[in-house]
């Protein structure tokens, strides 16, 4: 059990530092509800992901998504495949904080966008019950034709632990990205901020959390549950 919870999110949006135990392998279940934003700029949606993720060394793991996404009144369509990898700087505990390196890859074929790259940053600190998270990320789109967009992404959260197998807290996170309305791009903020808890119990954990939209552009609200399940 104490393998398994390795890797447990606290969040249902923010990173920790912890990383997948070397030679582990985890199964993942997510799904997330997109409500429609107030201004009416997308539909409301679910959203459904299978990661398999492994530890590769003490400090490197990596994962793979599969995506599939439900616009409300319609079918499951698959929507896109997400390589990640994490690499920790130091040891826990060695630092003042915990610094974990995070890249993406993803390509999504509903649309046929282009590829699209992410950087992060995972910040993040344990003081006995309490943790403390931060993430900071950036997004490149390669557009046909030499052009990239660059999305920008932030999140941060808090939880304590009540007991070893439950923890509640809260986060908030947000996004700045280009938006082209009859060819004049802008930049829109969003935003989203609310409650998450975690459940563990022997090789399982469940997060679930819910993020209210603080602005115009923003979804109403983001609900998610994430699973987990150490096969071994």
């Amino acid at each position: 059990p104490v393998a398994a919870r390795a890797d447990r999110r606290y969040y249902g949006e923010t990173y920790t530092a912890s990383l997948a135990p070397k030679g582990s392998l985890d199964l993942e279940l997510w799904s997330t509800f997109h409500d429609a934003p107030r201004d009416g700029s997308a539909p409301a949606l679910w959203r459904h992901q299978l990661e398999l993720e492994t530890g590769i060394t003490d400090r490197w793991d990596a994962a793979v998504y599969n995506i599939w996404r439900q616009d409300l009144g319609q079918g499951l369509r698959y929507e896109a495949i997400q390589g990640e990898t994490r690499y920790r700087l130091s040891e826990p505990g060695a630092w003042f904080v915990d610094t974990v390196l995070y890249l993406e890859v993803r390509k999504e074929f509903l649309e046929d966008r282009p590829l699209a790259i992410e950087e992060k940053i995972i910040l993040s600190k344990d003081m006995g019950r309490l943790n403390v998270a931060a993430n900071l990320a950036a997004e490149q789109e390669f557009i046909p034709g030499g052009d990239v967009e660059h999305d920008f992404e932030w999140t941060g959260g808090t939880s304590w632990e009540i007991v070893p197998a439950f923890r509640a807290g809260a986060e908030a996170f947000g996004a700045f990205i280009r938006t082209d309305e009859n060819g004049v791009v802008r930049v829109v903020s969003q935003a989203w901020a609310g409650p998450a808890v975690s459940i563990a119990w022997g090789r399982a954990w469940l997060v679930l959390s819910a993020g209210l939209g603080l602005n115009d552009a923003s979804e109403r609200a983001r609900l998610r549950a994430v699973f987990s399940w150490n096969v071994f």
